[in-house]
C-alpha cells in the first residue's frame, strides 16, 4: 500500500526521476513523492477512522479515501519500475532487488504478526488453516471467499490484502523488466495488462461474480499498478496533458458516483469504470507532482505532509489492526461530547496521534535498522 510500502529511504536517482531537477540538499531525491506518499496514507487512515457523525455532505468525501490505496500502488510501481529499469541488465539484478525488497517490508510485517501470534493466550485469539496466507503475504486469496479470516481475537488484519496484492506483482513484473524486451516492449505490455484487467472485471461483474475477488485480486487490481510503472517507462507528459488526466479521471470518477448513487469500492459501476477513473487520477496527479513549480509539486513538498510520507508504511500496517477499539472510542467520544460534529473530528485527531506515535517509534526501532542495510544493495 508506496506507497504503502516501498520508496520510503531515498533511493538512487532513477530514469524516470531524471526527468525532474533534484530537489536542494537531496540529490536524486523528489521531495513531492513522499508527500504523495503522505496524502495517500492520510486519506486512507481518514477513511477509517473519521467517523460520519454530524460532518454533513463532508462525510461523502471522506468516503472517497479509499482510493488512497491506489494512490499507494500507483506510486509503488512507478518507484519500482524506475529503479528496476535503471539497473536492468546489473550484476545481482535480481538479487538485490528481492533482497531490498525483503529489508524494507519483512521486519515490520513478521514482527506484526508473530507478536500477535505470542500474544494468541492473551488475546484468546482462534486461528485456523485460512490464516497461513497471512505469512505467505497471500491475504488477497482467502479474504475474498472469508471475511471473518480478517479478524484476530479483538485485532483487524483485513488491511494486508493490499500488500499481498503488491508482493505477488513484484514476483513477476521485475522478470518482465529484467528481460530483453525493449522499452516500447514494455509499454505495450503495460497497456495490454491495463486492458485486459478492464475487461476482465466487466466479464465478472456480468456473471455476478464475488465482488470481493474483483476488489482485492491481482488480475483484476492490476492497473493501478501498471499506470504506474507505464509512467515510469514513458517521457514524462505536459502539465496540460497531466490536467487533462486529472479532470477526466475526476470527472468519470464523479460520474460512476452518480449513475450508481453510491461511491462504495464494490458496486457495480465503480468495479468497471470506477476504478479505471481512479487509476487515471492518481497517476495523473503522479506524472503533475513530477513537474517542478506547480502548486501540486508545492503542496506535497510541505515538512508535515512529507513526514507522514516518511512513515506511511508502519502507519498503514498498524492503523487498521485497532480498527475495533478506534470505533468503540468514537462511540464513547459521542457520548461525552455534546456535538456531533466536533466529536466526529476530535475522536479522529486523538486516534490519528496515537497510530502517528506508534509508527514513529517501529520505524526507528524496528524498520530503520533494516533500512540501513538496503545501502549495501543500491548497486
Amino acid at each position: 500500500m508506496q506507497q504503502v510500502s516501498e520508496g520510503i529511504q531515498q533511493e538512487p536517482k532513477t530514469r524516470a526521476q531524471s526527468l525532474v531537477p533534484s530537489a536542494p540538499g537531496l540529490p536524486g531525491h523528489v521531495n513531492a513523492l513522499d508527500g504523495y506518499r503522505g496524502f495517500a496514507v492520510l486519506a486512507v487512515i481518514t477513511g477509517h477512522y473519521l467517523s460520519h457523525q454530524g460532518l454533513g455532505k463532508f462525510a461523502l468525501a471522506t468516503s472517497a479515501a479509499w482510493t488512497g490505496v491506489d494512490a499507494f500502488l500507483v506510486l509503488s510501481a512507478y518507484l519500482i519500475t524506475s529503479i528496476l529499469y535503471r539497473q536492468r541488465g546489473s550484476d545481482r539484478f535480481f538479487q538485490r532487488f528481492y533482497t531490498r525488497r525483503a529489508l524494507r517490508l519483512f521486519p515490520l510485517y513478521y514482527f506484526i504478526v508473530l507478536l500477535t501470534l505470542a500474544l494468541t493466550p492473551i488475546l484468546h485469539i482462534h486461528w485456523r488453516l485460512g490464516h497461513i496466507p497471512f505469512f505467505l503475504y497471500a491475504t488477497n486469496i482467502v479474504l475474498p471467499w472469508d471475511q471473518s479470516l480478517g479478524g484476530l481475537g479483538p485485532l483487524n488484519f483485513h488491511h494486508l490484502w493490499t500488500l499481498a496484492l503488491e508482493e505477488q506483482f513484484y514476483l513477476v513484473w521485475p522478470w518482465f523488466v529484467g528481460s530483453r524486451l525493449s522499452r516500447a516492449a514494455l509499454i505495450r505490455v503495460c497497456w495490454i495488462g491495463i486492458v485486459v484487467a478492464f475487461f476482465l472485471r466487466v466479464y465478472m461483474v456480468h456473471y455476478d461474480l464475488n465482488g470481493w475477488v474483483i476488489y482485492q485480486s491481482l488480475p483484476t487490481r492490476m492497473d493501478s499498478l501498471l499506470v504506474g510503472a507505464l509512467l515510469a517507462l514513458s517521457p514524462l507528459p505536459s502539465v496540460r496533458t497531466c490536467w487533462i488526466g486529472v479532470l477526466g479521471g475526476l470527472a468519470c470518477f464523479l460520474a460512476v458516483i452518480l449513475h450508481g448513487h453510491t461511491i462504495f469500492f464494490t458496486s457495480p459501476e465503480m468495479m468497471t469504470v470506477g476504478y479505471s477513473a481512479v487509476a487515471l487520477l492518481y497517476v495523473s496527479l503522479l506524472a503533475l507532482a513530477l513537474h517542478r513549480g506547480t502548486l501540486l509539486q508545492r503542496l506535497l513538498t510541505t515538512g508535515w505532509l512529507r513526514q507522514y510520507g516518511k512513515y506511511s508504511y508502519g502507519l498503514y500496517l498498524w492503523h487498521y489492526i485497532f480498527f475495533g477499539q478506534v470505533l468503540e472510542f468514537e462511540q464513547w467520544m459521542a457520548t461525552v461530547v455534546p456535538v456531533p460534529a466536533v466529536a466526529s473530528l476530535l475522536s479522529f485527531a486523538i486516534c490519528l496521534s496515537i497510530a502517528t506515535l506508534i509508527a514513529v517509534l517501529s520505524y526507528h526501532f524496528i524498520e530503520a535498522p533494516f533500512l540501513r542495510l538496503k545501502r549495501r544493495y543500491e548497486s
